[in-house]
């Protein structure tokens, strides 16, 4: 009896360590198509690639795990990779094996307190009224466009809490300088609403730049600021927002960008999707204070389709058109920086195609 006494003790606490131990999931996306683009060069010569780090999803492949700590208390940690869907090769030229994310934390009723490379305040604010939900991230300039605010940070020390209908969020990014601390500090606040059909969100984001020389630290303030909104009614949304960036330059005055956007999605069936949108980008005074005082606009029509095969299977395909104005005309001879808003050499528009199948595992 003593001894059957025993074994049911030992057995029950081999069975509160089972449950204190950390429950991981294995996740990701792969995409992989073609996409043709036309006016590539002053030739206007096109090009047809396969390599992408996922035309219409990020290419991922992700670590999620979290253990119950009791009491309501919980620990958890996310780790993810991106890839190559032509080559197989990391997203990124720095070799970063977990480029996208990478961090651990704490949880529970009162919010979630994470530590880590993780995606930035503004990104996950400006993904409650983005029309397309972040899908073709890297045809449409959005956060990551955008030299504060962009898509994620280093070293972040970040509050996600929901209370009813709104999230609130703040972040702080150490640099890790030697010079107080303050060059490139990053650090941003936002929030979103959500109830019902309707959902909004806003957020600000302020970073130190160091603009100086290698003798001489200059710092100055790099703003952003962003503020949308979406509606749902039956199977349409309709989502607009605006985002404003203000760089101070060394040499005095300010350099600017902003991008305001507005689009619509319809679900044709429960498996057809279709999905268009605006964006008009516009920079000021040297792309953000890298040296000269041009200006120039973009402006980008993008339709989106997408055919579910399953729950997580899909076709999906694209057509967008890209016209760029005055300093962002014809290439590297206009605005320097901010290459991905700029158009090929003697051109002043372009236009993609793409197709592909993503699926989600």
């Amino acid at each position: 009896m003593k001894k059957s006494l025993l074994a049911l003790a030992v057995l029950g606490a081999f069975a509160g360590v089972a449950q204190a131990q950390t429950s991981v999931t294995i996740y990701g996306s792969f995409d992989a198509g073609v996409r043709n683009q036309r006016d590539i060069d002053a030739a206007g010569h096109s090009r047809t690639t396969m390599s992408s780090n996922g035309t219409y999803n990020s290419n991922r492949l992700g670590f999620k795990g979290v253990e119950d700590l009791g009491g309501g208390l919980n620990a958890h940690f996310t780790l993810e990779s991106g890839f190559n869907s032509g080559t197989g090769a990391l997203n990124n030229t720095e070799n970063r094996l977990f480029q996208r994310s990478a961090f651990v934390g704490l949880g529970g009723q009162w919010g979630s307190l994470d530590l880590g490379r993780q995606y930035t305040v503004a990104f996950k604010t400006v993904g409650a009224y983005d029309p397309f939900n972040y899908k073709f991230t890297g045809i449409i300039p959005l956060t990551g466009a955008s030299v504060s605010a962009g898509t994620r940070v280093d070293n972040d020390i970040q509050y996600t809490g929901t209370f009813g209908p709104i999230t609130a969020r703040a972040e702080y990014a150490l640099a890790e300088a030697t010079n107080g601390g303050r060059v490139s500090n990053h650090a941003a606040v936002g929030g979103t609403y959500a109830n019902g059909p309707l959902s909004f969100g806003a957020a600000y984001t302020v970073r130190k730049a160091n603009v100086g020389t290698a003798t001489a630290v200059n710092l100055q303030d790099n703003k952003n600021w962003t503020v949308g909104g979406a509606f749902t009614f039956g199977p349409a949304r309709i989502a607009a927002g605006y985002q404003n960036e203000t760089q101070d330059r060394a040499t005095g005055g300010e350099a600017d960008q902003k991008n305001a956007w507005i689009g619509g999605s319809y679900d044709i069936t429960p498996a057809l999707g279709l999905t268009a949108a605006y964006y008009h980008t516009k920079v000021d005074a040297g792309a953000l204070g890298v040296g000269n005082t041009a200006a120039g606009k973009r402006g980008l029509f993008i339709v989106g389709a997408t055919y579910a095969l399953s729950k997580r299977t899909n076709f999906y395909a694209d057509v967008d058109y890209a016209k760029y104005k005055d300093g962002l005309e014809n290439g590297p001879s206009a605005i320097t920086g901010q290459s991905s808003l700029r158009a090929a050499p003697g051109q002043d528009s372009m236009v993609g195609v793409s197709v592909g199948i993503n699926h989600l595992f």
